[in-house]
């Protein structure tokens, strides 16, 4: 292999280069250091140059550099002529061998952070926070959100939710590990932050080349167990060890629906998880309220929630037990509520789980509306990526409907809430679907 500097500059030296950078090749010869080129396939350039970040080994002829990259390095990323289109973090184990952080054009606009993680991590968290202050978040009604989408906000890989005075940090990639302390930092800053509960993926991380599972500091924090949040001006409690990141921020729009059209309703909440939906129909005005889910932990913070809320017992009650069991149950006992929700957990956690994740959610919808008073209404809902993506949730619904005897009208179509940004170049980060139904 050549000499590193030699290709990476070929005939430019140092009499040579204009006072002021104006090529991310420039950029990268001032800066005196030997960063590594991956140099990608003939034809494969235009993806990466239309902004999806995660550039595929299949997609890369050869890297150039010695002493090779190393997982987290800074690398430089180049179209077959060797010509740098953007630079990225280089990943020796994953199958995403660069996550690229900027591309040529947005380097030479801004040399600041051009090859400097460290620079650009602060230029990217402060425009997530105020993005989501243009969307109004926090505010007095709702201080539960997500402050970073990982692709939607540039930084694949670091997602942070916020809840209150906490943000917390759910890392699934090799370099947010290796740049924890600068993330934290620049999370610290924000004034209203006084936690930052540390959370990685530790199966995702271990495909990324990151092993913790033996780490000490998975079982060590400062930062409270428990917190309270509102949302849209109902009050939680969480628990920061509770499911993904501790709440579910991502439905808060979907939720708020909920309540507009509860209003003399019977509801009924599978897999209702700590309340939201249900609280949102109560305060609606439904005039009852069933929550079913599996774990116990859950449907405690769930009760305590209705106690916050000074919501009429009465009104609102939760079960343990296996939301399909319920079903067949209530099947057999004749019932039926004017709305039901679904909301299972994910089913299809990867595009090979898609078919058998289909005949489940067929059947669990087949249940839910048979469930539903003719006429009523049934949120259903998909968080499995692989489901969004594919678009065949809808198809799915339709066989659902076959199944049950029903015939389905769709009202209303949604995703996660506006502070879960999507970049158009990489689909895959869509991974919530919340259709309404009309059953009849």
């Amino acid at each position: 292999m050549k000499h590193f500097p030699t290709l990476l500059m070929r005939s430019l030296s140092a009499s040579s280069l204009p006072a002021t950078p104006t090529t991310l090749q420039e950029i990268a010869y001032s800066k005196s250091k030997g960063f590594a080129k991956v140099v990608l396939k003939k034809g494969k350039t235009q993806l990466f140059k239309d902004g999806n970040p995660m550039v595929y080994s299949g997609a890369v002829d050869r890297i150039i550099g010695r002493p090779p990259p190393k997982t987290g390095d800074i690398v430089l990323v180049a179209d077959g002529t060797e010509k740098p289109i953007g630079w990225g973090l280089y990943n020796s184990v994953s199958m995403f061998c660069v996550r690229l952080m900027q591309l040529e054009v947005e380097a030479t606009s801004d040399s600041s952070c051009a090859l400097n993680m460290e620079e650009l991590l602060g230029k990217r968290i402060n425009e997530a926070v105020e993005l989501r202050r243009r969307l109004g978040l926090p505010s007095v009604h709702t201080n539960a959100y997500r402050l970073i989408n990982s692709e939607g906000d540039r930084l694949s890989g670091l997602i942070v939710d916020v809840f209150g005075d906490v943000a917390v940090v759910a890392s699934s990639a090799a370099w947010v590990e290796k740049y924890k302390s600068e993330i934290e930092a620049c999370i610290r800053k924000i004034n209203y932050i006084n936690h930052v509960n540390w959370r990685p993926s530790v199966d995702i991380l271990k495909e990324d080349g990151v092993d913790l599972s033996l780490s000490k500091e998975l079982h060590s924090s400062n930062c409270p167990e428990r917190t309270k949040i509102m949302e849209n001006g109902i009050v939680y409690t969480i628990s920061l060890k509770g499911q993904k990141t501790g709440f579910y921020a991502d439905q808060r729009e979907n939720r708020q629906f909920i309540s507009s059209i509860s209003d003399g309703q019977e509801v009924l909440d599978l897999c209702c998880y700590s309340g939201g939906f249900a609280l949102n129909a109560v305060r609606g005005g439904a005039i009852n309220v069933t929550g079913i889910d599996t774990s116990l932990p859950a449907l405690d913070l769930a009760k305590e929630n209705v106690a916050l809320n000074n919501v009429d017992p009465g009104r609102i009650s939760f079960f343990r037990e296996d939301a399909t069991e319920f079903m067949k149950d209530a099947l057999l006992r004749d019932a039926s509520w004017d709305i039901v929700i679904l909301d299972p957990p994910k089913l299809a956690p990867t595009k090979k789980a898609l078919h058998g994740a289909s005949g489940m959610y067929r059947k669990l919808n087949s249940l839910a509306m048979q469930l539903t008073k003719r006429g009523g209404l049934l949120m259903t809902c998909s968080c499995s990526g692989a489901v969004t993506q594919s678009g065949t949730f809808l198809h799915i619904l339709q066989g659902a409907a076959a199944m049950a005897g029903r015939k389905i009208t769709v009202l209303r179509q949604a995703g996660a809430a506006s502070d879960h940004p999507i970049d158009p170049s990489y689909p895959e980060g869509a991974y919530l679907t919340n259709i309404l139904l009309r059953v009849t």
